[in-house]
């Protein structure tokens, strides 16, 4: 498998060369390089990080000490390696090639690797115990195969035969010229199709089949119980499923053994009702799948539903259930606390879902609007934590982490939350950003032509290529709220790369004049 240290070294390697001849390096801890637009490189000792940006948005780099590397060619390529989350990603063109090596603690050999080509390649190789793995992959649309510890092996070439495993709620499948020959292996049951799915039977535990569709088909499933009367073992049924002239009469019994046994029958497309102990459904007037009329009721909630036209109408009140609907104009429930409105469908929604642990609720005006506000309960300390999300497609977008950390975008251009579309294609609309934290605060403007960064170590400020403002703080004898240099900090100051600046200092103080002439009161 390709490795992404190399390609990502060579890249840094590459762009630091080309920006050498023209860059300017401050002094003091921190360190920045860049010839704008072309290059910019910047060193924090008090983070360990080095982050490199070339070419405006097309490449941005960014490593750490203890490890973590990130490297992005937008739109091509991305590379990351975390170590806190022993994870190793590349991608290509995201989402459709992707490479995967992720190792988990426990012991050697715990990993998870998945390799990726959509829609002509993937490969999943997943091992998540001693002595265990998973294997997937596929060549689209006629390869499929893979391996298991477990299960054994299976491999299919379609549609000329072989076998298929954990598919389609199936353990197995196994076919032969599809759909002429299909086997359907599941917990010790077979069904056999001579062709699928006209003609059937099928036997297991507990369980026996056959139909020839439409005609008719019944299943029967059934458990065996120990009998206390004959010292054997007797049957006790479970399920019992008619069709005849198929779609139009189906009888169902389900849950036979239970204390509320299940019947059903449907007589398409007139009319159909299901009914228990304790429950009673009736629907009249079928069209495709839905019905023009149905009644519900449900004993144990006190629960009463009536629809008409469906989806159109609905009127339901229980104890813990009650919905309000006249589609596309309204459509109002409340199920255990939580409610739902949506107003012309599907233009305006409204959740408010309450959970032991938070309450959220969520606005959106489709497409243009979501927001998203989460409360969680009091600490023991009182503190209330929350987390914030706004979006304004494809303008803007708005968001606030539990430790109060404030990030503002514009563009935002996906409406929906990916870290690796974002990091591949964000780059280019993102003009304006801003994050703000409890002690740090970061603004860029038309990809770092304008960049604004402040923190309890440095205060920076450039706008490229006319000036560039930095101010590195010492921890002792600080003046409590007061910006700008104090006493005893080292100041910086250059304009056009160094053309004109100065550097003020406790241990030095001068002015310099192009690019190098240092002059000292």
């Amino acid at each position: 498998m390709p490795k992404g240290p190399h390609l990502a070294k060579l890249l840094l390697v590459a762009m630091a060369a080309l920006a050498g001849g023209c860059a300017v390096v401050p002094e003091g801890p921190r360190s920045r390089t860049y010839a704008w637009p072309a290059f910019r490189q910047d060193y924090d000792p008090y983070a360990d990080s080095t982050s490199t940006r070339a070419a405006g948005p097309f490449f941005n780099a960014t490593r750490r000490g203890d490890g973590f590397t990130q490297v992005n060619v937008a739109p091509f390529y991305s590379y990351t390696r975390d170590p806190s989350r022993f994870v190793e990603e590349q991608t290509f063109f995201y989402p459709i090639g992707l490479y995967r090596d992720k190792e988990r603690r426990g012991w050697d050999g715990r990993l998870e690797r998945k390799l990726q080509f959509l829609p002509v390649f993937y490969w999943n190789d997943v091992s998540f115990a001693p002595g265990h793995r998973e294997l997937d992959y596929w060549f689209f649309p006629l390869v499929f195969g893979g391996s298991s510890t477990l299960e054994g092996s299976h491999f299919a070439v379609a549609p000329f035969g072989g076998n298929l495993k954990g598919v389609f709620g199936n353990d197995e499948i196994r076919f032969v010229m599809f759909p002429l020959y299909v086997e359907l292996h599941r917990q010790g049951r077979t069904t056999y199709y001579l062709p699928f799915p006209i003609v059937k039977w099928g036997y297991g535990p507990g369980y026996r089949t056959y139909g020839v569709l439409p005609f008719f088909s019944r299943t029967e499933v059934w458990r065996e119980v120990d009998d206390p009367v004959t010292g054997g073992k007797r049957q006790v049924p479970v399920a019992d499923r008619w069709t005849v002239l198929w779609p139009l009469f189906r009888y169902d019994r389900d849950g036979m053994d239970r204390k509320y046994p299940r019947e059903a029958l449907l007589s398409y497309p007139l009319f159909g009702f299901t009914k228990t102990a304790v429950t009673f459904n009736f629907s009249m007037i079928f069209v495709l799948n839905y019905p023009m009329f149905s009644y519900t009721r449900a004993e144990l909630t006190d629960t009463t539903i009536l629809d008409l036209f469906w989806p159109v109408f609905r009127f339901a009140q229980g104890k813990n259930f009650e919905q309000y609907r006249l589609w596309p104009l309204w459509d109002y429930s409340v199920l255990n606390g939580n409610t739902a409105l949506t107003v012309l469908w599907p233009l305006f929604w409204y959740f408010d879902d309450v959970t032991p642990w938070y309450r959220e609720e969520r606005y959106q005006v489709f497409p243009l609007f979501f927001a998203n506000f989460k409360r969680y309960l009091p600490e023991p300390d009182g503190t209330v934590r929350t987390r914030d999300l706004v979006r304004v497609w494809p303008l803007l977008k708005y968001r606030k982490d539990v430790d109060d950390t404030v990030t503002f975008e514009m563009l935002s251009i996906f409406p929906f939350n990916d870290d690796k579309f974002d990091r591949t294609y964000g780059p280019f609309f993102k003009f304006f950003t801003v994050r703000a934290g409890p002690r740090e605060t970061a603004v860029n403007l038309l990809f770092n032509i304008f960049s604004y960064e402040q923190d309890p170590n440095h205060i920076d400020l450039s706008l490229a290529p006319l000036f560039h403002w930095t101010v590195e703080k010492q921890a002792k004898d600080r003046l409590p709220d007061v910006y700008g240099p104090q006493p005893g900090d080292v100041e910086d100051f250059n304009l056009l790369y160094g053309l004109l600046g100065y550097h003020h200092g406790p241990e030095d103080r001068y002015t310099r004049l192009f690019w190098g002439l240092k002059i000292r009161p």
